[in-house]
């Protein structure tokens, strides 16, 4: 099985059309940013959401990522309140923060600035005991 494609401005960021210009795909144009959470947010969740949006790599997350973040966070919460997962959400969290470079190994791959500190986004996940 294939690796799953990268969205190009993960690929950007790692500087893979530097040696390869002519592999950039025009993607569609998306709204920057995850924007406020849902307006159904507690202050719990809300909270959790502006935590996954100020750790998440910088230009990865956008507009159309915020149902994908909306199933993520009542996940985190009930992770915190050492509730059981079941593997199916522990395989769903992993998958997300992958996608939007919240594990050491996908942070590694994508270059962000020199002088910009990310924050561990597994501070989500420590928390939890």
């Amino acid at each position: 099985m294939g690796r799953n494609r990268l969205p190009t401005n993960v690929l950007a960021l790692r500087g893979s059309f530097k040696k390869h210009p002519e592999r950039r795909r025009e993607e569609p144009k998306t709204q920057e940013g995850l924007g406020d959470p849902p307006d159904y947010f507690n202050e719990d969740e809300s909270a959790v959401w502006e935590e996954v949006k100020a750790e998440a790599m910088e230009g990865v997350l956008c507009r159309s990522d915020r149902l994908c973040i909306e199933m993520l966070v009542p996940l985190v919460i009930r992770l915190r309140e050492r509730q059981p997962l079941k593997a199916a959400e522990r395989v769903f969290m992993l998958n997300t923060l992958s996608r939007i470079g919240g594990t050491p190994a996908d942070r590694s791959r994508v270059a962000t600035k020199k002088d910009d500190e990310q924050g561990d986004f597994f501070d989500v996940l420590d928390q939890a005991g």
